[in-house]
Order: C-alpha cells, then sequence, then structure tokens
C-alpha cells in the first residue's frame, strides 16, 4: 500500500522554492550588512521596557505617565496591568503595520518576547497563557473604529462591563499614547525598509 502513495513535486515548483529562499537569503544577507537586523532586535528589546508610569520619573525604561490622563481608580495594580499588557500588544501590533520588511518586523518582535520572558518571567506568561491578546486581535479585526473597539476590550479585560465608558475612555487613551511612544520608536530606530 506504501508504494502506491507518490508525492509530485514539478521541475517548476522546486525551481521556484529554490529561487524564492535564494531570494530570502538575498534580503536577509542585506538586512544584516546594513544593520538593519541588528537595529530591529534592539528595537525589540527597548520596547519590551514599555510600562505604564504614575511617577513622572523616567529611570531609562520606555514608558508612558498616565497619572494626569487616567483617573485614579486606574492606578491599582490590577489596572496597571492590564495597562502594560495593552500596551505590550500595541507594540507587537505597531510592529507588524508600520514596519514593511516582514524580516525586520518578525525580528523586533521577537526580541521583545525574549527579553519579556527574561526579564518579566511572570508577565510574560501571563500573556503568552492569557486570552488579553487575542481580543485585542479581534478588536483589530472587527473593523469599527479602532480606538474603541481597543477599548471596549480593555473596559472587558479589566472585568467590567464592555460598555462601561469611562474604561473604554481609558481603553482609547493608553492605545493612542502608547501609538505615540512605539511609532517615535520605529522612527528612530531609522529600519531602511
Amino acid at each position: 500500500m506504501a508504494d502506491d502513495i507518490r508525492i509530485y513535486n514539478s521541475k517548476k515548483s522546486l525551481e521556484d522554492f529554490a529561487a524564492n529562499l535564494s531570494t530570502d537569503i538575498e534580503v536577509l544577507n542585506t538586512l544584516r550588512l546594513n544593520g538593519d537586523l541588528l537595529r530591529a532586535k534592539e528595537l525589540g528589546k527597548r520596547l519590551a521596557t514599555l510600562t505604564p508610569r504614575l511617577d513622572g520619573e523616567n529611570d531609562g525604561v520606555l514608558s508612558v505617565d498616565f497619572k494626569k490622563l487616567l483617573a485614579p481608580k486606574f492606578h491599582s495594580q490590577d489596572i496597571l496591568f492590564q495597562i502594560r499588557v495593552l500596551m505590550i500588544f500595541a507594540a507587537e501590533s505597531l510592529l507588524q503595520l508600520e514596519i514593511t520588511a516582514p524580516q525586520l518586523s518578525t525580528t523586533a518582535i521577537n526580541a521583545m518576547h525574549d527579553s519579556l520572558r527574561k526579564e518579566s518571567p511572570a508577565f510574560y506568561k501571563n500573556i503568552s497563557d492569557g486570552a488579553a491578546f487575542t481580543f485585542y486581535y479581534l478588536a483589530l479585526k472587527k473593523g469599527g473604529s479602532l480606538e474603541s473597539d481597543i477599548g471596549e476590550a480593555f473596559a472587558m479585560l479589566c472585568s467590567v462591563r464592555k460598555d462601561n465608558e469611562s474604561f473604554v475612555e481609558a481603553g482609547r487613551i493608553i492605545w493612542k499614547e502608547s501609538a505615540a511612544v512605539i511609532e517615535n520608536e520605529i522612527k528612530n530606530a531609522q529600519l531602511s525598509a
């Protein structure tokens, strides 16, 4: 019976595969030689430090100070955790959306996740095992108002009704402020592709 099974690969498909592989290797070599792969990796490491702040301090980590932007009810440790989850999701999403070369966006995202796994293992375990990113990805794909859809997902993940307007607005603010910081970091990385 096993003799009856044949896998057919046409010469043309093998030639196409070899040509694509060759092109991919050339692109990677170019990105390595011009320093883009290293810059993308450093960008990912920097974005892994992205965190919410309430004290106005800046100790070298990438942060957004939410003290004046969000009411005190958003300053609890549980909510700050959810804020950081959203910030890291924003970083991952914007790396995919803003960097045109998939090799560079993938390098940056992998470096960000590697840094989180190493520097914040409990946080990383929670975001990798949790459903938050799934809800945020669904919000991205919803096709409505991005900030409002993200805000609704944030409200739900904070264990309040998704139509709780103060939490929805907080989610909008977190997304908007985080996106501004992330886009600036991507710009400053000076990636050529």
